[in-house]
């Protein structure tokens, strides 16, 4: 008999990002970004990152979210998982913040409308992993993807193209929307 085991974001996680609802996301704060670029797939790559939202000119908050690894407490299976947690310094940075030693994407989007939590899996003998895959954010306009970079701990792929984020769903199951 298969064993599932369903990791999940906390709830204090959650509860994070259910408040990002309804707020603006101005920018992605990050230590570095690259970009990779194959075939018609443009990823945005970051290790860790801040999003920073805003509902007025004077409140802005961050919401670090960044992509770790576990072990599976029943084999050495590694699966990664999204921490979300609340600062009002993105990334805990700083001393890279006041040198300037940092690099931003500017979204300047639209308020967000609603989340989307994705899951992927893993099998690795008779126990399948399920663990946070990526997380979509949809605002009028356009959608966010924030996938999980599985070969590097902290890894975080930002996608922008709606295409690439369809082609990317197609293999992850929807855990949980959050609107």
């Amino acid at each position: 008999m298969e064993e599932v085991e369903n990791i999940k974001l906390t709830e204090a996680g959650t509860q994070l990002l259910k408040r990002l609802v309804g707020e603006r996301i101005c920018y992605f704060f990050t230590e570095s970004i690259k970009v990779h670029a194959t075939d018609n797939k443009v990823l945005y790559w970051a290790p860790e990152f801040a999003l920073g939202l805003t509902k007025n000119k004077q409140d802005q908050s961050f919401i670090n979210i960044s992509a770790d690894y576990r072990l599976s407490a029943k084999s050495s299976t590694t699966y990664y998982t999204f921490e979300v947690e609340e600062s009002k310094t993105p990334l805990r940075c700083e001393k890279l913040l006041q040198s300037g030693k940092h690099s931003e994407i500017k979204v300047l989007s639209a308020p967000v409308l609603m989340i989307e939590v994705y899951q992927d899996w893993n099998q690795e003998f008779d126990e399948t992993i399920h663990y946070d895959a990526a997380i979509v954010f949809y605002t009028d306009a356009r959608k966010y993807m924030l996938k999980v970079r599985e070969e590097l701990v902290g890894g975080v792929d930002i996608i922008l193209d709606e295409a690439t984020i369809e082609a990317e769903l197609m293999d992850l199951k929807l855990r949980q929307s959050l609107v």
